[in-house]
């Protein structure tokens, strides 16, 4: 986000902890996953959340609403058992796609609102 990458379960779990922290209540709406391949995934979606606290560098004061339009792209490796997935959709096939690389891009229709 904004430039910065963040390495390891620790790291990525500070982040998001602060972030929810920040602002407890997210949705996700209208997603729609646009483009789909074993290894490739394209998602839109519109996002809302409460800031609990001020969040000056979202242009933001605790009580408004964040609001994003956003694509996420997502490239996907097979590391799960065999030399490729057999097409199951099982808990255990699932679990063996990792995300090896991501990219977010999102726009602040609006800085906020009550």
């Amino acid at each position: 986000m904004n430039g910065v990458s963040r390495e390891g379960i620790d790291a990525i779990r500070e982040f998001y902890t602060q972030a929810y922290s920040a602002m407890p209540t997210f949705r996700i709406i209208e997603p729609k996953t646009t483009g789909f391949t074993p290894e490739f995934t394209a998602s839109e979606m519109r996002c809302e959340g409460e800031a609990v606290i001020d969040l000056p560098h979202a242009g933001l004061k605790a009580g408004e609403t964040l609001r994003l339009v956003g694509v996420s792209l997502f490239w996907w490796r097979w590391e799960g058992e065999g030399a490729q997935w057999d097409g199951s959709l099982s808990d255990e096939a699932v679990r063996g796609w990792k995300i090896v690389h991501e990219r977010s891009y999102y726009n602040f229709p609006n800085k906020g609102s009550q």
